[in-house]
């Protein structure tokens, strides 16, 4: 058995410390990923609010665009990551379950009091999304303030 001088220990439990910072500093990634998602969902309905009857080859032209640079952009930052706590991906992944779920809750309640439809203006759909983003720009702030 390997015993350890104090001197010895007090650097391990240093090293041991500055191995979790950087974790947790790691796990700060998923901040910008969650606000990246939530730029791109709302960049998306922008575009698709002011073009609502799809009659602009640039709108669709451009919605592929926002929606293959957020993916790529998303994927990049996610696949920096190099290690992360248990905490770090929970919370990563039950923010973008809570954004599925107010999404959805956000989509049917927009249809079920016509706020959506042919008659209403582009923006409401517009307002929805950002409505709809509310979920992963939180989780984002929350995961910002980790220490």
């Amino acid at each position: 058995m390997n015993d350890l001088t104090p001197q010895e220990a007090r650097a391990a439990l240093a090293d041991a410390g500055n191995q979790s910072a950087r974790v947790r500093r790691s796990d700060r990634q998923f901040r910008s990923i969650l606000l990246g998602l939530a730029a791109t969902y709302v960049a998306g309905a922008l575009l698709v609010g002011l073009y609502p009857q799809a009659g602009s080859r640039f709108a669709g032209i451009s919605l592929i665009v926002i929606l293959v640079g957020g993916f790529v952009g998303m994927l990049y930052l996610l696949l920096r990551i190099r290690a992360y706590s248990r905490r770090g991906i929970l919370w990563f992944t039950w923010s973008a379950a809570a954004f599925s779920f107010w999404n959805a809750a956000v989509i049917g309640v927009s249809e079920a009091t016509r706020w959506w439809g042919p008659h209403q203006p582009g923006t409401h759909f517009t307002v929805s999304a950002i409505i709809a983003a509310i979920p992963l720009v939180l989780a984002a702030w929350l995961i910002g303030r980790w220490r």
